[in-house]
């Protein structure tokens, strides 16, 4: 039987997520620091006319505390498909982890792909043409084919894709609320995202 790969992105929840046992399909999942994701999904919903946001940073750190987000409860999310109850084929990594090793984290997913051997030369030839600065560039991925969507006076589609810029938006307060809440979220998963808060 002839086999065709097909790549879907999306951010649906892991009920939501097609699955059948007798169809070969491979998962990637892509974990981020809440309190980033937070102010990404922030800027987010503020560029894109649909969302009808105009709130403030604290206003919609609220909403994302209580999960009526877009995507829903991101602790419930990320949760879901680490806990893998249907038992597909997911390849489950921090964001963190792609910045603090990228090499390391090409190869795995390479390995994961079942793709051929890649060196380091490689796979950091990888890193370069995936890299945040290449992606911002392209509009195949920068989605500037959608300005006639995106308020032209908030941040670009790509903004910033670094680690630990939720510093610039968070009191102590609302840090300690948030590290709470993923306390007790992932209590009873090995999933640990303090190294990273």
């Amino acid at each position: 039987k002839q086999w065709y790969q097909r790549r879907v992105r999306a951010h649906n929840p892991y009920q939501t997520i097609a699955h059948d046992p007798q169809v070969r399909c491979k998962y990637i999942y892509i974990a981020r620091n809440p309190k980033d994701v937070c102010v990404s999904l922030y800027h987010h919903c503020k560029a894109f006319a649909v969302f009808q946001y105009d709130g403030t940073f604290e206003e919609f750190s609220d909403l994302f505390l209580q999960g009526k987000v877009e995507s829903s409860d991101w602790w419930m999310h990320v949760k879901d498909f680490y806990k893998n109850s249907k038992d597909m084929n997911i390849f489950f990594m921090k964001y963190e982890d792609m910045h603090a090793n990228g090499i390391e984290a090409v190869q795995r997913l390479n390995d994961f792909c079942e793709l051929p051997f890649l060196s380091d030369g490689m796979a950091e030839e990888v890193l370069r043409r995936s890299s945040f600065k290449s992606m911002k560039a392209d509009p195949n991925s920068n989605y500037s084919w959608l300005s006639t969507v995106r308020k032209k006076d908030e941040a670009p589609f790509l903004r910033k894709g670094t680690v630990g810029d939720w510093k610039n938006y968070f009191t102590p307060e609302l840090a300690a609320k948030f590290d709470e809440k993923t306390r007790k979220m992932f209590a009873d998963i090995d999933l640990d995202f303090s190294d990273h808060l």
